[in-house]
């Protein structure tokens, strides 16, 4: 038992170390990039940060497959608690060639640690690495497109946004750049295409193209298929992307049979009005008390949404011990990954009746019990009709054998 004590005590204090580590180091730049040159020599400087104003020691050191070309100007450096920043380089020394074009990475590590471990020369605690990147990009020797897709989408019935950012990697111009985006339905079907350029592009250049559509389109998940064409190659780029927001409707809440003081039964009417499937869907209900505390909350069991599906889920509050009266209230829609949606109601609490208000900003539920104060008074009088009939004929029958 002690032993797991002292673990859970290590593993708190571990933990702690980590989290000031966290907090403590930065880097900047996060990256550096430049286009090959033959016998490239160049001088890059970054900085340390020491946001957390500590007293630690920085180690550095250098990986990936430019390492052999990359020189530090220090291995190791002091930071004190003043010091909030210090400035460091490295020295790059390309060789005169590559064997293949393309994209070569190194990286400048800069770990965080104690601030006596250049004496003592060991280190034991928790340690952060922060990272700066050295890109080189080595021309491919005829024309060649470097692209992406990016899509800035916006509220239903409004634009989108799609951005074609292209970079000639090659030692040659291009002379015509085209893009056609085509935007296909959450169905699959394709319904709308976009063009952007011509452009064209030097050596080594960079532009970006863009392209505008009009989304009068229901909500949901669209995807976007980009051909990029140029000096008669293709580069073909898809992405996903949501138009307007996922949308779930309360559409009612019914309450029947309620009688105060036994458990009642909410079903909650929900649509879907989505074109794509909704997962891990539920409903909390909240009620409050007199000083805002929560008097009870319920909620509805977990369910997944096919695209526009309408679904009814029951929730249950056992109302044993409230009193009546008007309890304010919360429904909170919970869906998708930790995403909310909440709505203010009330909740009119009588013998044989529950109201809910305030989901439209009037009644939209009023179901009363079988045992409520008019159909007593109804069974009352039916009661004494069938009494009276049943009298009249018992005494007729006597009239009649006398």
């Amino acid at each position: 038992m002690k032993n797991k004590f002292y673990l859970c005590i290590i593993g708190l204090v571990f933990g702690i170390l980590i989290l000031q580590s966290v907090l403590a180091i930065g880097i900047t730049p996060a990256r550096t990039s430049v286009d090959f040159e033959p016998g490239l020599h160049r001088e890059v400087n970054f900085s340390i940060l020491n946001s957390e104003h500590k007293e630690m020691s920085v180690t550095f050191s250098v990986k990936g497959e430019l390492a052999q070309y990359i020189t530090m100007d220090k291995e190791f450096a002091d930071f004190s608690s003043s010091e909030e920043s210090k400035s460091f380089s490295y020295t790059v020394d390309l060789p005169a060639s590559f064997d293949k074009p393309g994209k070569y990475e190194g990286e400048i590590v800069a770990l965080e640690t104690s601030k006596n471990m250049k004496e003592s020369g060991t280190f034991v605690g928790a340690t952060l690495a922060v990272i700066t990147q050295f890109h080189v990009y080595v021309p491919y020797p005829d024309e060649y497109l470097e692209t992406e897709l990016k899509v800035v989408s916006s509220e239903q019935g409004s634009n989108v946004l799609f951005l074609i950012p292209v970079t000639n990697r090659g030692k040659k111009d291009i002379s015509q750049v085209d893009v056609v985006v085509d935007v296909y339905s959450p169905s699959g079907e394709k319904i709308s295409s976009v063009s952007a350029g011509p452009e064209s592009l030097k050596k080594l250049e960079r532009k970006e193209l863009s392209a505008t559509w009009s989304a009068n389109v229901p909500s949901g998940r669209y995807t976007a298929n980009a051909t990029i064409s140029y000096n008669g190659n293709k580069i073909q780029i898809g992405k996903e992307f949501d138009v307007g927001e996922i949308l779930l409707e309360i559409k009612e809440v019914v309450v029947k049979d309620f009688q105060l003081g036994e458990i009642a039964k909410f079903d909650v009417l929900i649509q879907n009005k989505w074109s794509h499937p909704v997962n891990n869907t539920f409903i909390n209900i909240l009620v409050y008390n007199a000083q805002g505390g929560i008097l009870a909350e319920f909620k509805t069991p977990n369910q997944d949404f096919l695209p526009l599906q309408e679904l009814k889920l029951p929730a249950y509050w056992d109302t044993a011990g409230i009193s009546e009266g008007l309890y304010e209230g919360k429904l909170v829609l919970n869906y998708g990954e930790k995403k909310k949606a909440e709505r203010s109601i009330q909740l009119r609490v009588a013998d044989y009746e529950l109201e809910v208000l305030g989901l439209t900003g009037k009644v939209v539920v009023k179901n009363k019990g079988v045992l409520n104060v008019t159909n007593v008074l109804i069974a009352v009088v039916v009661l004494l009709i069938i009494s009276n009939i049943v009298w009249f004929v018992l005494l007729k029958k006597r009239k009649n054998k006398k």
